[in-house]
């Protein structure tokens, strides 16, 4: 019996490149892990830091349907929910903005593979 060829084998399972994603803090980027809890949001950065988001009561959506939330700082954010799933806080006091992506970034793609992770 011959041994499958290239058509017949399976395709490895592509797995994320590491327990970070590609954020960005003012469009550089910037790795980070994000964990949803219960009335925010904490990012934990590669560069050590780490900020807790919680919804301001009583602000609820502004008129765009954002949400508001508050840094352990005081710095008031503005969350948008895209429909990828991706995240953007947006502060407008100051103009900064951090990039949140769903998925983590897979590791590169093997030979005769997309780039695409297959969890």
């Amino acid at each position: 019996m011959a041994a499958p060829g290239p058509a017949q084998q399976p395709n490895p399972p592509q797995i994320p490149r590491d327990g970070w994603k590609d954020c960005e803090y003012n469009d550089k980027r910037l790795a980070c892990v994000d964990e949803q809890m219960p009335g925010g949001l904490k990012i934990r950065w590669k560069d050590g830091l780490s900020m807790t988001y919680r919804e301001v009561s009583g602000k609820g959506k502004d008129p765009s349907g954002s949400d508001r939330l508050r840094d352990r700082l005081g710095g008031l954010w503005r969350r948008e929910l895209y429909v990828q799933g991706n995240i953007s806080l947006t502060n407008d006091a100051n103009g900064n903005r951090i990039f949140v992506p769903l998925r983590f970034p897979c590791k590169p793609p093997l030979k005769g593979e997309v780039g695409y992770c297959r969890y």
